[in-house]
């Protein structure tokens, strides 16, 4: 009985969470109240605070499900490389951008909706805490992973690592912006492919393990199916 009562709960607040979720995607966060959010999962008024103690901790779960959902994608597809691409930083950069692409296309309503933690940030404080503790994450990660492709001669000596870790982090947040302003303008297996690998490739001439461009991509309006490198 227990384990159904714990099975029960933990379903009941996935269901506290994907009406959170639907309820900012539609009016924003600082509209939105908890009893919006109870009307929207089809509960009491306070069966929400049962799960989380305010709005904003039901935004940071959300947060929190992107990031260890973004991270599982991104581990699975770096294991599912051969050897010799796992150990080429350049390779597993790509793969990292390609892994989040996918996550972006299959999860956009989160990701739209997680693109105003940023602007949050500015003014709330938790929200800052957890937005900046997840970009020191990712940039130690990247800093070590661009510093040993610089060690291993692809890429330039003098390249700062901290640096391109942030430009590479910059270049896949302004993509999701423009992504759902203008969802298919563009190709992101191509984006992930430029971003690890330099200029965005053309049909001729793609970066390794990278097919399709973004002319391709632009003939079916659909989001494109996203090669893991």
């Amino acid at each position: 009985m227990p384990r159904i009562a714990e099975q029960a709960r933990a379903a009941r607040r996935e269901q506290i969470i994907a009406a959170g979720l639907a309820c900012f995607a539609r009016t924003g966060y600082h509209t939105t109240t908890m009893a919006d959010v109870a009307a929207q999962a089809g509960v009491s008024k306070g069966t929400p605070y049962l799960y989380f103690a305010s709005k904003e901790a039901l935004f940071l779960a959300l947060h929190e499900e992107w990031d260890c959902g973004a991270m599982q994608r991104v581990e699975a597809a770096i294991a599912a490389l051969p050897d010799a691409d796992r150990g080429s930083p350049r390779h597993v950069l790509h793969t990292i951008a390609a892994a989040i692409a996918a996550h972006v296309t299959a999860e956009p309503q989160t990701c739209r909706v997680l693109m105003e933690a940023r602007a949050l940030a500015a003014h709330e404080p938790t929200i800052a805490a957890a937005v900046q503790a997840s970009d020191t994450a990712t940039h130690q990660q990247l800093k070590q992973l661009i510093a040993a492709g610089i060690s291993a001669g692809e890429w330039p000596e003098g390249t700062d690592p901290a640096l391109a870790a942030r430009l590479f982090t910059a270049g896949l947040y302004g993509l999701m912006a423009q992504w759902h302003l203008t969802p298919g303008s563009f190709s992101w297996d191509a984006a992930a492919a430029a971003l690890a690998w330099g200029p965005a490739p053309h049909a001729d001439s793609v970066a390794p393990g990278v097919g399709g461009s973004a002319a391709d991509s632009a003939d079916t309006g659909e989001p494109p199916a996203v090669t893991v490198a």
